[in-house]
């Protein structure tokens, strides 16, 4: 698998800036014990809203060793800086529909798409195109997202600090250093990005009520055995949990 993830019928790349108030005090009572029960909660719903940012970047090495010292990395010494990014800004309903806009960077536009099952449609100038070759193992779902930076987390003992995401409180814990195989998980454990970043900060908030997801960052920088150095961020945000104002997501053709 290539380092970066490639899209049907419109590339991503697209910053999305996530921005979180401060707040201050512990919360009352005690997280959850682990992050499995968080995912438990987001599956049952009928339907969410969701943002998902995926970031991967890597700069141009100064002073690079020749390729042949690469080995089998897909990256090379020598090779050019790149910032891939991909954000995801749509509806989910259960079990495999999303409704979304996919906002790509650099210089790429915006696109809808649907999908649902492996089925998936874009709409380009207008009208809705069925994809060519659709593709199974979509991970840009917020199940999946959950299951992969949130699931695994250990949150037994852990504090955390009562903080604004927009109008919901929200009880943030943070994990430094969580040995999650994140990006294997996701973009294959051949990939660059999957061999290398396997140590991950993790910023988890959870709303201050119900404990139901609100927001996840996970961050992770590694540096290549040649020397070039490989950063990653991925981000998913929740709301609107079974809101009746989300309709159904049914085939546009």
């Amino acid at each position: 698998m290539k380092l970066t993830l490639s899209s049907v019928g419109a590339c991503f790349l697209f910053s999305l800036v996530l921005a979180a108030c401060g707040g201050g005090g512990r919360t009352p009572g005690a997280l959850p014990a682990t992050g499995a029960g968080v995912c438990t909660d987001l599956k049952k719903a009928e339907r969410m809203r969701y943002a998902i940012n995926y970031t991967l970047e890597s700069a141009k090495q100064a002073n690079p060793p020749d390729d042949s010292t690469s080995g089998d990395w897909v990256a090379k010494p020598s090779q050019a800086g790149f910032s891939f990014q991909a954000n995801y800004t749509g509806a989910f309903v259960r079990p495999d529909k999303l409704d979304y806009q996919l906002s790509s960077s650099p210089d790429q536009p915006s696109v809808r798409g649907i999908r649902i099952g492996n089925a998936e449609w874009f709409q380009l100038n207008g009208t809705w195109v069925p994809s060519n070759a659709p593709r199974q193992g979509f991970v840009f779902t917020p199940p999946v997202f959950c299951d992969t930076l949130i699931a695994p987390l250990d949150m037994a003992g852990k504090t955390a600090s009562v903080e604004k995401i927009g109008d919901t409180e929200a009880r943030h814990v943070r994990i430094n250093a969580a040995p999650i195989p994140i990006a294997a998980k996701l973009f294959g454990d051949r990939s660059d990005n999957g061999r290398l970043l396997t140590s991950w900060d993790i910023d988890l908030w959870l709303d201050k009520n119900k404990d139901r997801l609100v927001k996840v960052e996970a961050d992770s920088k590694a540096t290549y055995p040649f020397g070039r150095e490989m950063s990653s961020k991925l981000v998913l945000e929740t709301s609107a949990f079974n809101d009746d104002g989300i309709p159904d997501i049914n085939p546009p053709i």
